[in-house]
């Protein structure tokens, strides 16, 4: 499935076009990002425009992505910039309006700290073909994908919400609380909850709770 993003410019690493991707350094090209497409299990592609060459390439890696011509020297791939693969064939995109332009934090699979400005949020959908058994509706496992640009190196980031911290300057306070919610919730239609220590095998790591690692 492809789903439209709002207008937003950016730069590709011009390896990754070629087939030959480079982590590193390189040099890129400028373009327009318009578009996601999500594929269940598989990381999400990027549909990006080109205007110097009137082209369109809608298979573009994440981590090819910066809102900068300069990419760092450091190597940047896939599971620097993303937690999880897609749970589902089917998404949703919105701007939640009260989180625009929010500062955002978040920790990748490395303990790196990657910060930012929040950009959209894309939700997984119920499945529309009987053959997908996706975990977009297994509540406990259900997992959005917020996006905003690393301050630091341009890279584009996203993450669930329970690996990201969203500061609004005026309303947090110096010193923030952990936060101390340990439930997911367990079933569509009911508000019942199920916690780590009572379903240990359904529930995964125990550290998919921690904002700060």
């Amino acid at each position: 499935m492809i789903v439209s993003t709002p207008y937003t410019e950016c730069y590709v690493k011009k390896s990754f076009l070629s087939g030959n991707p480079n982590y590193g350094k390189d040099e890129t090209v400028f373009g327009v990002l318009y578009a996601i497409r999500f594929i269940r299990a598989r990381a999400p592609l990027y549909v990006v425009y080109f205007p110097s060459m009137g082209a369109l390439y809608d298979k573009i890696d994440q981590c090819a992505i910066f809102n900068r011509a300069e990419t760092p020297d450091k190597a940047i791939k896939m599971n620097d910039v993303a937690w999880w693969d897609s749970l589902s064939d089917y998404w949703q995109l919105t701007q939640i309006q009260g989180l625009r332009g929010m500062n955002v934090e978040m920790f990748n699979r490395s303990g790196h700290k990657w910060e930012g400005n929040y950009l959209w949020t894309c939700d997984p959908q119920r499945p529309r073909d009987i053959n997908d058994y996706g975990q977009a509706e297994v509540w406990h496992e259900h997992k959005t994908k917020t996006y905003f640009f690393d301050d630091s190196t341009g890279v584009l980031i996203c993450g669930p919400n329970n690996k990201m911290r969203f500061l609004d300057n005026s309303l947090c306070p110096k010193e923030l609380e952990i936060p101390y919610w340990m439930k997911v919730y367990k079933d569509s239609d009911s508000p019942e909850r199920i916690t780590h220590e009572e379903n240990e095998d359904n529930l995964g790591d125990i550290d998919r709770w921690d904002y700060e690692k």
